[in-house]
């Protein structure tokens, strides 16, 4: 808060019948405010000017001396800093750029296994603000099957591998080194490993796979997409010049 409230003070001993004026201030001078000391390291540029036009020769700045907390403080931040920097996964841009636009196609999913041997229709939802994928199916009325909710619920969709699908646990967003073993106490010591060393890379449908013919495989299901809505063309119209 306001530390002197603004009023004349009187000049200290022995001249307190006197009042401070402009005269008595300059930079990298002190003075007393009843009985507190304090010195003047700088001024902004008004005032600079002003005392300047008053016939005032200004003092060099002086420097501000160290603050022994943030000092201190400082010191305990720098031992908690690691020795090489961590991986940094930002998605707030995308997010903040593409939030609540979906692309929506409209799919066929011919089942083989079907008893009537019937298509499905399908509406898939790529959300550009993460890009994830969702897949409803339409049921018409009266045509015998269960409604559920989703087809497919909300996630990122991998496509298939030459081998196969992974193994849940095989594809993780960040890899570590036990550096120790259990040489140390049996007991590990863990790292994150920026070269991600043994990583297993897995590709995801982006919205550049998908267009109007394509075939998707949905965890081994081949879903035809058949066509699009406005938002969806304009915005490949717009990004590929489709």
């Amino acid at each position: 808060g306001t530390i002197v409230r603004r009023h004349r003070i009187p000049l200290p001993p022995p001249r307190e019948d006197q009042f401070y004026t402009i005269d008595d201030f300059n930079i990298n001078v002190e003075v007393i405010l009843y009985a507190q000391r304090y010195k003047i390291i700088d001024c902004d540029q008004f005032t600079k000017n002003f005392l300047r036009k008053m016939g005032v020769r200004l003092n060099p700045p002086a420097a501000r001396p160290d603050d022994p907390y943030t000092k201190e403080r400082q010191k305990i931040l720098d031992s908690m800093k690691p020795l090489r920097p961590y991986e940094r996964i930002d998605t707030l841009k995308q997010f903040l750029e593409h939030d609540r636009h979906v692309l929506r196609f409209f799919c066929v999913w011919d089942d083989p296994e079907s008893m009537f041997h019937d298509p499905r229709e399908l509406v898939l939802h790529y959300y550009l603000s993460d890009d994830t994928i969702d897949i409803k199916e339409i049921i018409p009325i009266n045509s015998g099957r269960d409604a559920v909710p989703l087809f497919l619920k909300r996630d990122k969709l991998p496509k298939y591998a030459p081998t196969g699908l992974y193994q849940p646990g095989a594809i993780t967003s960040r890899t570590v080194l036990n550096v120790f073993g259990k040489v140390v106490g049996n007991r590990g010591r863990y790292i994150l490993d920026n070269r991600k060393t043994g990583a297993v890379h897995q590709d995801f449908y982006r919205e550049s796979d998908l267009k109007i013919g394509e075939v998707i495989n949905v965890w081994g299901r081949k879903i035809t997409l058949c066509d699009c809505d406005e938002f969806t063309k304009e915005y490949y119209r717009t990004k590929y010049g489709i």
